[in-house]
């Protein structure tokens, strides 16, 4: 899967994350760990070897505003000057084929997710659809979601017998 580098339109940046810095690994994963524990995702290595695979992708949601060199390591950005920004929230994707090909938003945690959820949305689909995909989907893995994918067009499907949401484009 190809690593994108996108700005979030919102209150913040959204920025598909290079593995190579290490330290976003470590500031994502206390984000994701609790949707990965819930939905039985992986162990953090798990998680971890299946980005460094490429068979998902890591996104982070930033609170600041201004664009932040994504194209280098967290020291080299220290040294650049670079703005020290709070991770919001940290999304992991990935490309399925069940039936016909999605982008699953595999796991997903942080904080505030109504403020940037529709801009999260607004980038994936269009980078999904370069994929081939036809729809993102998820599982219904907590109540809060229910009222989230609604909001946003999603409607209630069932995948592989589990309880999920679909949005098609």
């Amino acid at each position: 899967m190809t690593l994108l580098r996108e700005r979030y339109a919102g209150q913040g940046t959204l920025n598909s994350v290079r593995l190579e810095d290490l330290s976003s690994w470590r500031e994502a994963w206390p984000l994701l760990e609790r949707a990965a524990t819930r939905t039985d995702g992986g162990t953090e290595e798990e998680v971890f070897q299946t980005l460094l695979r490429g068979d998902a992708q890591l996104w982070s949601v930033f609170d600041s505003e201004q664009d932040l060199p994504s194209d280098l390591p967290a020291e080299a950005s220290a040294k650049a000057g670079a703005p020290k920004a709070r991770r919001r929230a940290a999304v992991t994707t990935q490309i399925t084929l069940i039936g016909e090909k999605g982008c699953r938003l595999w796991l997903v945690g942080g904080s505030r997710l109504a403020e940037w959820a529709a801009d999260f949305l607004a980038k994936v689909e269009p980078w999904a659809r370069s994929r081939g995909c036809t729809h993102v989907w998820g599982t219904q893995s907590r109540a809060g979601w229910q009222r989230i994918v609604r909001l946003f067009g999603g409607e209630p499907v069932i995948v592989d017998g589990k309880a999920s949401w679909r949005r098609r484009f």
